[in-house]
Formats: C-alpha cells, sequence, structure tokens
C-alpha cells in the first residue's frame, strides 16, 4: 500500500502526518469534505474550524502583510499539517534563513481561488503564502529558491512553478494536481 494510500484509509481522527494528496479526490479524503460544511448562504459552518483546524506555532515571529505593524508566532492551519507547518518553520529558523520570509500572507481564509471558480486550498488549511509584496500572482516574484528548496522538501508543490495568470510566487500548497 503507497503512502497516500495508507493516509486515505486513515480516519481524520488520526493527527499523524499525511503524505501528500494529488487532486481533489485525495485532498478531500485526507482532509475532510468541506463542502459538507458550506452552509446554504456559501458561508463555512463553524463546525470545520471546530473539527479540522488547529494552531501552527512559528519559533520566530512573522510580520502579518496586511497589517504590518503587528507580528504572530502562531497560525490557523489544518490540524495534520500542524506538524508539517512547525517543522517547515523550525528548519527555517536552524538554517538561518527567517530574513527570508518579510511577512505572512496567512494560511487558513474560506475562499474561491483568485484566478478560478473552485475553492483555494487556503479554504482547508493547507496552504501558505509568505513575503506577498514581492511575489505577486502572475509574476515570477522574488521568493528566495533556499525557501522554496526547503516547503517542498516538505511536500509543498510551489506556486511560483505555475504558468500565466495562475502563476503565485507567494503560494506554497500541501497538495499537487489542484
Amino acid at each position: 500500500m503507497s503512502s497516500l494510500s495508507a493516509v486515505i484509509a486513515t480516519p481524520l481522527a488520526s493527527l499523524e502526518k499525511p503524505g501528500v494528496p494529488h487532486g481533489i479526490a485525495e485532498i478531500t479524503a485526507a482532509f475532510g469534505d468541506i463542502t459538507e460544511y458550506i452552509k446554504s448562504d456559501g458561508t463555512l459552518d463553524p463546525r470545520w474550524g471546530a473539527e479540522m483546524l488547529g494552531v501552527a506555532a512559528s519559533p520566530f515571529r512573522l510580520m502579518l502583510s496586511f497589517a504590518p505593524t503587528k507580528t504572530i508566532t502562531h497560525f490557523s492551519c489544518h490540524k495534520r499539517l500542524i506538524e508539517v507547518f512547525q517543522n517547515a518553520f523550525t528548519r527555517i529558523q536552524s538554517s538561518g534563513m527567517e530574513t527570508s520570509i518579510t511577512s505572512f500572507g496567512g494560511c487558513f481564509a474560506f475562499r474561491p481561488q483568485r484566478t478560478g471558480a473552485r475553492l483555494s486550498t487556503h479554504s482547508w488549511g493547507i496552504a501558505i503564502d509568505l513575503n506577498p509584496e514581492s511575489n505577486v500572482q502572475g509574476t515570477d516574484g522574488r521568493m528566495d529558491a533556499e525557501l522554496v528548496k526547503l516547503f517542498q522538501d516538505a511536500g509543498f508543490e510551489w506556486g511560483g512553478n505555475w504558468h500565466g495568470k495562475t502563476k503565485d510566487p507567494m503560494h506554497f500548497q500541501f497538495c499537487t494536481g489542484y
């Protein structure tokens, strides 16, 4: 059985680190069917947050891109990725790369994709935006190559490898094919 098959067969109640899902069917199997939590008015039922989200810690302060006078050391993400995010930020710090993150643009946010009609992977809390000021969607951006490699080694797909208007160099998501 592949590691992803094992993850898909594992109940969501388990907090073990998931394999990297490919496509919406595997995202749903690994992280839950968010459509079951969307209310008739299009908003997200708070049960999603209570059942599926947790808080990841960063060992260093992250400036908020949307409120530059504020910093955070914790953020909401899918509960199955807490360890993955925390390990990534710990590796960033231990590698002396904290300065390569100039701002934090967010992780969990229930919303559609900026360039499409589907839900963003931020809706599951499985994506993170870093340095949005210098990595605008549709551009090549200026993301540190070592930071990109660190997140890719942790299982994240980098939006800077996408093409055209979907190219999103601030974006890292823990899935492929979506």
